[in-house]
């Protein structure tokens, strides 16, 4: 028997995995991981793979099960280091504030060599497609995502092809050579945002039969970032009542919200959902714009920002013009059963809240972890949190200035750019058919 099926959000249906992203329904709700294992029980392990029993991999994740035994060894795939904040709490007069520091910090054991969130959701997607008879997928990225997969790509000796803006390609790096066997990035003029790689991904997707690996409505890919929580309460004991993120998709949240719901499932952690406090750039927030006015449906006048300004974001890699917010089982349903609240920072207040995390904290964050900062301190000023409450402040990467110091980072260049995500695919088509 299977540890986990998929339970479809709109019709209820529960069936065994074959990869799959979407219901016969057609409804279009998320599916949602069941895990035969109720309790939450994770091993002593120092990687990611402690949480295996709430992953969808069927393989046992022990040293040397993905190939590379000394990678494994030394702590590979890292996971997300969770602490007591002393200095940043006391400045802001939280007596029970804990951090989630996703990112490269040895001194505090963070391994997550991309520096990035991303790193949670990578290695078990790509397990799964593994698992279940895939050789290559494809996503499309704003640069976090894409550097995650490719490092994973390398480890698991897997393709991943990689679908992104020239804009975003300063984020798209790696910490070894890899070969093009396992990356592969197709890359669109810099004027092009990041929607318009998610369409030449579908493209690509639907005219060449490339998998996609899915994004939000991959249940590996959440949980893995629900791993994060996972994480907290194993270092807390108890769920935390609050907890604070950026989002450009909201995907995190739901994860964090789905987390939360199996181990309330447990018992033993608590039996109130934590509230979820989301941010988004001020200057494009469609998720906050929505839920301000508690609207189910985002709204093209909530997409009003121009392209060309999208770089101009402090966190551009949050701009997503496509999130899941009204899907069964999206943000909207997440914001809704968790009595949430949505924030909007502006690029100003994320400079300085970079600047105030780096002092305190004493190390470097990346502009995302800024905004769910400025969130925590706009909460904190407008008496959303108390002073005893437990909090999880998600710093969903940071660390790449240390990252520097230890590794000589590798960049991916792209091996073909197209102007517009319409062009002709004849050249895609060439590279990717050819394998």
């Amino acid at each position: 028997m299977s540890k986990y099926l998929l339970q479809c959000l709109s019709c209820g249906a529960k069936i065994t995995d074959n990869y799959t992203l979407d219901c016969s329904c057609g409804k279009g709700g998320f599916f949602r991981t069941v895990y035969q294992q109720k309790s939450f029980n994770p091993s002593s392990e120092n990687t990611l793979w402690r949480f295996q029993e709430w992953l969808p991999v069927e393989k046992p994740a022990s040293v040397g099960s993905l190939g590379n035994e000394k990678q494994i060894f030394e702590g590979y795939p890292g996971k997300t280091v969770v602490y007591k904040s002393v200095y940043l709490g006391k400045e802001l007069g939280l007596k029970n504030l804990f951090i989630a520091f996703n990112g490269y910090w040895p001194e505090k054991n963070a391994k997550i060599v991309t520096g990035t969130f991303k790193g949670l959701e990578a290695p078990p997607t790509i397990r799964r497609a593994i698992e279940k008879g895939l050789r290559r997928l494809l996503l499309a990225t704003a640069g976090n995502t894409g550097r995650a997969f490719a490092e994973e790509a390398a480890h698991q000796a897997f393709e991943v092809i990689i679908v992104a803006s020239k804009s975003a390609q300063e984020r798209l790096w790696t910490t070894q050579e890899v070969k093009e066997e396992n990356v592969k990035y197709i890359a669109l003029e810099k004027e092009n945002d990041y929607t318009n790689a998610i369409k030449l991904g579908k493209r690509i997707c639907s005219e060449i039969k490339i998998e996609t690996e899915g994004g939000a409505r991959n249940v590996a890919r959440r949980d893995g970032m629900g791993t994060c929580l996972l994480e907290a309460v194993t270092e807390i004991g108890s769920l935390p009542h609050h907890y604070f993120q950026a989002i450009g998709s909201g995907t995190g949240g739901i994860a964090a919200w789905e987390a939360a719901m199996r181990l309330l499932e447990d018992g033993r952690f608590g039996q109130v959902l934590p509230k979820l406090h989301l941010a988004q750039n001020k200057e494009f927030a469609p998720i906050f714009n929505a839920w301000l006015e508690r609207r189910p449906m985002i709204t093209d006048a909530d997409l009003t920002l121009p392209v060309e300004k999208i770089t101009e974001l402090f966190a551009e890699v949050l701009a997503n013009r496509t999130p899941p917010y009204s899907v069964n089982g999206g943000v909207f349903d997440a914001l809704t059963a968790t009595q949430g609240e949505m924030y909007a920072i502006s690029k100003s207040k994320a400079i300085a809240m970079s600047k105030f995390f780096s002092s305190t904290e004493e190390i470097d964050i990346v502009p995302p972890a800024a905004i769910a900062v400025g969130a925590l301190v706009e909460a904190v000023n407008n008496e959303k949190v108390a002073a005893n409450d437990i909090i999880l402040l998600n710093i969903t990467g940071g660390g790449l200035l240390r990252l520097k110091e230890d590794y000589d980072l590798v960049p991916i260049k792209p091996l073909i750019t197209l102007k517009h995500p319409n062009d002709p695919l004849d050249e895609v088509s060439e590279l990717l058919i050819k394998d």
